[in-house]
């Protein structure tokens, strides 16, 4: 890190650049944690607390994953947060100057209650990003295809997000 303070550079360097189309589901942790470096404190304080806000838990968990080719106007990435009961893949697009513009859950699970919530994406080359999502009463060990919703976001040229449903 350049004279201690850390920069988005920096974080950047953390996320590996992929293709696209790509596919996120809750297997992807495994590769993801044999193929990149756990991200260092200060940028974990420095930018991913910062937008994510205070922890539930003091017991969060941070985990770089990759990151979209670039664009002209921002930088795409998706990281991984693990909190009580709670897995979520990330997707943020950041402009130049290091700010987020945009901020959404694509991917992951978690427990509500009396049941789980449980969801998957794909993003394509038009930076599309399909999404599935299932819920699983928490006494069974299938997903309720009756209770599945799919789901698009779309990152737009400025790095906004849209959604909308199928």
């Amino acid at each position: 890190m350049s004279n201690n303070v850390p920069t988005i550079a920096d974080l950047l360097s953390f996320f590996p650049e992929v293709s696209l189309p790509f596919t996120i589901t809750e297997e992807s942790m495994d590769h993801f944690r044999l193929t990149n470096e756990d991200l260092p404190f200060a940028l974990v304080n420095a930018f991913l607390e910062e937008w994510e806000g205070v922890d539930e838990d003091d017991m969060t968990e941070y985990f770089p994953c990759l990151k979209l080719p670039s664009e002209e106007q921002y930088e795409c990435i998706i990281y991984w947060r693990a909190a009580f009961l709670k897995y979520e893949y990330i997707l943020t697009t950041i402009n130049k100057a290091g700010e987020v513009i945009a901020r959404r859950v694509i991917a992951g699970s978690r427990y509500e209650g009396s049941h789980f919530l449980k969801s998957a994406a794909r993003v394509d080359e038009d930076r599309i990003i399909h999404i599935m999502t299932g819920i699983m009463s928490a006494d069974e060990n299938e997903l309720d295809p009756e209770l599945s919703k799919p789901y698009n976001m779309e990152i737009m040229p400025s790095g906004e997000i849209i959604s909308y449903k199928e």
